[in-house]
């Protein structure tokens, strides 16, 4: 077993990364005039003028918030030190929110002094949390430009028209001590998306079959297999209900000793609410024999205007969404409390849903199925998030966060990046598997999840052969905002952890089921084109089924040891080596499903996905940046934990 440096020393590194990042993202530079001061960070590095589509009218509406930064970081960083320190008296002793705000809160006469500004310029203060961490307002394009000096322009960003301004804004100089950011300037986090791969609406209600109530149950020599020539070709599985998940993982082994999650809380922070939820949980609850949900589950919205776009299809994606995260972690934790967080201004919402998420600590695990990638992102959100998972980590509360489904982001959104939030050292970041369970219940084999596609045509196999063309598998790799944290120190390799020179934090780091080819099922009301809805019982994937499946194995915990286990990083890189992670390793290269589909003219097309072929991405002997450290077994998990 690896030497650590002790618990103190893993996370005071950690702290002292994030830190580092900190302040180096938030040195300004002074305005021309020395009655205003810049906000740096704000303008996001893709609003160039080579994508610049015009100006946005001035009389559109929007909201942004102003963040300022907790008191006295110096001792909120020795306090989250000391709380992993078994020798310090603050160990495990986590704070209330109340306790948390009256001692790092930004001062009310800072908040108010930023509310008169505000004021002054015409904006309307919407919100401001109990924390005090940023104060929301709204107004029009033409106010923001006046108050802020900038210009907000239109910019193409993913093939969308995306929000941001030209410049970084300009503030009064007597306000430049107390904000750290400004976000909602700019509209990247409008295309943060879930990290699901949902099917389309299922024809009459199912998929399109044949398919595998377990791995390679149903299999086809009718079609060649150009991978491994006269190995007949296994069906896609039908989706594995919890009692398989749970028996793969040995979490079954914790509910017979009654771990259940009574008495535990999880909140899941999301864009929208279904407004199907209940009725799509308690049918999957019913059908898959686990305990009604009930008054166990309650859903709030994040201070703000509630608003819902046009495209129905993006309020799809999120419902889908919240239905695998709910019945998921209830699956996982079945007597746990789950509380959804939805955001309250569409997708541009979801830092301060997760704000109220923990500031209001809703859960004692949170779990985030959402993400973009990290190149995207502003350093100013970046100051952001960061100051809402210290506050996590000082109360206790373990942020579980999917690292995403488009590998290392090169194919989907034109460069090698790493996600975010999931980048973040505070947070435990979670990968993607393929997962072959027997009919017997139990787990036969684990691989990475990367996935290669061809076509059927004509009865050839059309695409780059052998592997077929990548379209998605488990996020992971290298970030370009953190040094790595004292916790990854000689467990990842340097060759999978160096950028430009410098060690960095490094994703995943555990995975679990994600591959769609061997995901689970969910239950989901789909809208009909000719009104209403019709519930169907359906297979999903991604790293967005891995996040509630930690959560819930983390509740159970929580439950086992009287309390919260708070964040997890530094435990599980502990436990490397150990036993209590499977070790993910290279297949033998073999390894594909035959799918069936249905194309515009709902005709079924016949394609071939292979496994464990993820971008530039691929799992190895002991860490890597498919799996992380691997796939936990829940009942040794317990007791890392511990």
């Amino acid at each position: 077993m690896r030497s650590h440096g002790g618990s103190l020393g893993v996370l005071r590194g950690l702290l002292v990364v994030a830190a580092a990042c900190l302040l180096a993202l938030g040195s300004g530079s002074p305005a021309a005039a020395d009655t205003t001061a810049t906000v740096t960070g704000t303008q996001p590095d893709w609003a160039t003028p080579g994508n610049d589509e015009g100006d946005q009218p001035g009389a559109t509406r929007m909201a942004f918030s102003v963040w300022l930064g907790w008191r006295d970081q110096d001792s909120l960083a020795q306090l989250l030190a000391d709380q992993q320190n078994p020798a310090s008296r603050s160990y495990r002793h986590w704070l209330s929110p109340s306790d948390f705000r009256a001692r790092f809160a930004p001062d009310e006469g800072e908040v108010d002094a930023i509310e008169r500004w505000l004021q002054s310029q015409g904006f309307d203060v919407l919100s401001v949390p109990r924390n005090r961490l940023f104060v929301t307002a709204g107004g029009t394009v033409s106010q923001v430009e006046r108050a802020f000096g900038v210009n907000e322009g239109i910019y193409r960003l993913d093939g969308k028209l995306v929000a941001a301004p030209s410049n970084d804004p300009h503030i009064p100089r007597a306000l430049a001590g107390s904000v750290t950011a400004i976000t909602g300037l700019d509209g990247a986090m409008s295309l943060a998306r879930p990290r699901s791969d949902p099917p389309g609406p299922p024809p009459i209600g199912k998929s399109v079959g044949p398919c595998s109530r377990w791995w390679a149950e149903k299999q086809s020599d009718k079609h060649s297999n150009p991978i491994d020539p006269g190995r007949p070709l296994p069906w896609i599985v039908c989706g594995y209900t919890p009692a398989q998940i749970a028996s793969a993982y040995h979490v079954d082994l914790l509910h017979r000793m009654h771990l259940t999650g009574k008495h535990q809380r999880i909140a899941i922070v999301g864009a929208f609410r279904s407004p199907t939820i209940r009725e799509d949980v308690d049918t999957f609850s019913r059908h898959y024999h686990l305990p009604k949900l009930g008054h166990r589950y309650t859903e709030v919205v994040a201070p703000g205007t509630e608003r819902y776009p046009r495209d129905p299809g993006e309020t799809q994606s999120w419902y889908i969404e919240q239905a695998l995260d709910v019945e998921w972690s209830h699956a996982m934790a079945p007597d746990a409390d789950i509380t959804y967080v939805a955001a309250a201004n569409d997708a541009r919402g979801l830092d301060q849903a997760l704000n109220h998420a923990v500031d209001n600590r809703l859960g004692d695990v949170v779990s985030n199925s959402w993400g973009m990638p990290e190149r995207w992102v502003s350093s100013g959100e970046v100051r952001a998030l960061n100051a809402v998972f210290q506050q996590a980590a000082a109360q206790g509360i373990s942020v579980v966060v999917a690292s995403g489904d488009d590998g290392d982001n090169q194919a989907a959104w034109g460069h090698i990046s790493v996600g975010f939030p999931d980048s973040s050292p505070l947070v435990t970041s979670v990968g993607g598997t393929s997962l072959a369970i027997d009919r017997w219940g139990r787990r036969m084999w684990e691989t990475g999840w990367g996935t290669g596609e061809l076509r059927l045509k004509n009865e050839d196999w059309v695409g780059s052969m052998p592997f077929g063309d990548f379209i998605y598998g488990g996020g992971g790799g290298v970030s370009h905002l953190y040094d790595q944290p004292a916790y990854q120190a000689g467990v990842v390799p340097a060759g999978l952890s160096t950028w430009k020179g410098q060690l960095r934090r490094a994703e995943p780091d555990i995975a679990l089921d994600a591959d769609p080819q061997t995901g689970v099922i969910f239950t989901q009301s789909w809208a009909k084109p000719n009104g209403g809805t019709r519930q169907v019982d359906s297979w999903i994937g991604g790293t967005s089924l891995g996040a509630p499946l930690l959560a819930g194995m983390t509740a159970l915990a929580n439950q086992a040891w009287h309390g919260s286990r708070g964040p997890l990083n530094p435990g599980l890189y502990r436990s490397a080596g150990t036993g209590v992670f499977h070790d993910i390793v290279p297949s033998d290269g073999r390894l594909a499903v035959l799918r069936n589909g249905l194309n515009a003219n709902g005709k079924v097309v016949t394609r071939l996905r292979s496994l464990d072929h993820d971008s530039s991405l691929s799992t190895a002997r002991g860490w890597d940046d498919v799996t992380g450290l691997g796939s936990p077994d829940a009942f040794r998990l317990l007791f890392a934990l511990r």
